[in-house]
């Protein structure tokens, strides 16, 4: 008794923020609540709230914008009477950045009562950039990929002349390599990027377009860095096709898998065209370029001349497509997006090359491995989010792969440049040593 008592004197003083603290006393809830970005004139925001009035339209939204010259509220209009579900309309008068301050007050006869409070919404309005500056992008990358495209295609034909059909008899009798590049493309990326993801506390769109990115087969990029890289081309290639030829399975399974932990309804749309496609544009070149070995091994050695040079031309010029593309997406992300998009490319390289070499692989086969699983598809996590999300949700969860795009390609230049002037320097002193010897 004394105890009940105590409780019920207690209770008054338990301030509404502790009361907001408190998860069973939450009404208010709204998705990215990060950053809302808006791009056209008139946005509007769905407040979902799990308060039920008492009396008929009892409970009221509240909505303030901290600088009314970026965001101005409209009205506020309410969708049932005795569930306070409310949508807010707003007018973008100018870019920028502004907070929004969102109260759910309800009516007691002459008393008013504070429910719940959202406080410091970020917005950010982007009017008119979101939609000239990809527009204006696109018309310029499209004159570059009609040059690039031909230049991509003898690449691969020439890729196709050093390929070593042996290597397939070996990786048929040990597949090891292979397996190890798919689990950790479809197993334990997604898995570190889901709790990446949840540790950053990144909003459920962007959450959910950096484990799409990390459950992406290996890019048409991986082999052309195997190269590069003095690891096993044929090798590369083989895991880039078996891995996107597995994506059709795969990824339609991830998508449900975490879709369903961050909480997004919905049917998710693989791009099942898009994936095959990209299968067929890597294998009817380097099928060409195989049977030009056969046939004609003149031609075949003049096209195997030619790889390095096309290879670092095609590796700037993905770099640079990828930052055009991307900038536009890159101007709005934050800092975890940024430190997301490190670490995902940067994880896959580690995790491929450590249970390469723990497993007692050639080195060749390690690096090739970790390059695989560190060089993504990205813009078919792309596809997945601009077809399975509505806008402007889906601008948001595509600066997941631009991001890991750009900081993927940087990061293989850092590598490849770190390993040239490492092999230089290491020529260098075998020339000194063997001066110095017949001296």
């Amino acid at each position: 008794m004394i105890r009940k008592l105590f409780m019920l004197l207690l209770l008054p003083f338990v301030t509404l923020r502790e009361a907001r603290n408190s998860s069973f006393l939450s009404f208010l809830h709204i998705e990215n609540t990060e950053t809302l970005f808006f791009t056209k004139t008139e946005e509007s925001i769905s407040i979902r709230s799990s308060y039920r009035d008492k009396r008929p339209n009892s409970s009221y939204l509240f909505v303030q914008a901290e600088d009314p010259k970026v965001l101005q509220v409209v009205n506020v209009t309410k969708t049932l009477s005795d569930v306070t579900n409310f949508v807010i309309n707003l007018v973008t008068d100018e870019e920028g950045e502004t907070n929004l301050t969102i109260q759910l007050w309800v009516s007691e006869g002459r008393r008013e009562r504070l429910i719940d409070e959202m406080k410091d919404v970020r917005v950010q309005v982007l009017k008119g950039r979101m939609d000239r500056l990809p527009q204006a992008s696109m018309h310029i990358d499209r004159r570059i990929l009609a040059l690039v495209l031909p230049t991509v295609l003898l690449n691969k034909c020439a890729f196709g002349c050093k390929i070593d059909l042996q290597v397939f008899q070996t990786v048929w009798r040990r597949p090891l390599p292979v397996l190890l590049g798919a689990v950790t493309q479809f197993f334990l990326m997604p898995f570190c990027g889901f709790l990446l993801t949840r540790i950053l506390a990144l909003p459920e769109a962007q959450a959910f377009g950096f484990v799409m990115t990390c459950t992406c087969p290996g890019g048409g990029g991986g082999y052309l860095f195997a190269l590069l890289l003095e690891g096993d081309v044929t090798l590369a290639i083989l895991m880039t096709c078996l891995s996107t030829l597995l994506a059709l399975m795969m990824m339609p399974a991830n998508s449900y898998l975490y879709g369903r932990l961050f909480g997004l309804s919905g049917t998710f749309h693989i791009p099942v065209l898009k994936i095959m496609s990209t299968l067929l544009f890597i294998l009817i070149p380097i099928s060409i370029g195989i049977a030009v070995k056969q046939r004609m091994p003149d031609k075949a050695n003049h096209l195997e001349r030619i790889i390095r040079p096309l290879s670092f031309i095609l590796m700037f010029v993905g770099i640079y497509l990828a930052f055009r593309m991307g900038s536009v997406f890159l101007k709005t992300a934050s800092r975890e997006v940024l430190l997301l998009g490190i670490l995902v490319p940067a994880l896959g390289l580690s995790f491929g090359y450590s249970f390469a070499k723990i497993s007692r692989l050639p080195l060749p086969a390690c690096k090739t491995v970790a390059v695989e699983s560190g060089v993504l598809n990205s813009f078919l996590a792309l596809a997945i989010i601009q077809l399975s999300f509505p806008q402007p949700k889906a601008d948001s969860a595509s600066v997941a792969p631009f991001t890991v795009a750009m900081c993927s390609g940087c990061e293989m230049l850092l590598i490849l440049l770190f390993y040239k002037a490492k092999k230089r320097f290491f020529l260098i002193g075998e020339d000194k040593r063997k001066k110095n010897s017949l001296i």
